[in-house]
């Protein structure tokens, strides 16, 4: 009984999601004008990939370039971020084993 109720509330978030939040893997599915207004709601939250998937399969390749583009910017400062974050860990890491060969040679 205690894992049904574990699995329901595991299985609760995703049965009452947004229906919009699932569109673009489904946009290709929705009529032309659902996938518009799917992806008028995805460009609005400023989630332009999305709104981009959408807007190709409501027949709009303009606005979905337009979305590409916008999305460019914040996956490129993303991905910039990471490159820091792992340049500062390699950076740590030689640091620490300079450290032990000195401490023991």
């Amino acid at each position: 009984m205690g894992g049904l109720v574990i699995a329901l509330l595991v299985v609760s978030p995703l049965i009452s999601a947004d229906p919009i939040v699932e569109a673009p893997r489904s946009c290709t599915v929705l009529s032309p004008a659902e996938a518009k207004a799917s992806a008028d709601a995805f460009y609005e939250r400023g989630d332009f990939q999305d709104a981009g998937k959408c807007y190709e399969a409501a027949g709009d390749p303009s606005r979905a370039q337009l979305a590409y583009l916008k999305a460019v910017r914040p996956n490129a400062e993303v991905a910039a971020r990471d490159l820091e974050q792992q340049r500062n860990a390699a950076r740590a890491q030689l640091a620490q084993l300079q450290q032990a060969f000195r401490t023991h040679h």
